[in-house]
């Protein structure tokens, strides 16, 4: 994943966008697991599930998919990629 974001807006709402990219030449099934903490406690979670075809790339976004009572948090992306059926 190129250029992954994921920040908090001051009244704590969590936003999350970044590109996923195929450099391979067969299409590729990206998923995308992004959690926000805030100290022990899951303030929120998300699932983005994409197809990319080979040699391309996509842009995702999750807005507002997490909420902390202020902008402070920890905002952690795991991605994982298989080949397309």
């Amino acid at each position: 994943m190129r250029e992954p974001i994921c920040r908090a807006t001051a009244d704590g709402s969590w936003s999350f966008t970044g590109t996923l990219v195929n450099s391979s030449d067969k299409n590729k099934v990206f998923t995308v697991a992004i959690a926000v903490t805030a100290g022990p406690a899951v303030a929120g979670h998300t699932i983005i599930t994409k197809t990319v075809a080979a040699g391309k790339s996509a842009e995702i976004a999750a807005p507002n998919f997490a909420k902390t009572k202020d902008s402070a948090g920890t905002c952690t992306p795991v991605v994982s990629v298989e080949d397309a059926p």
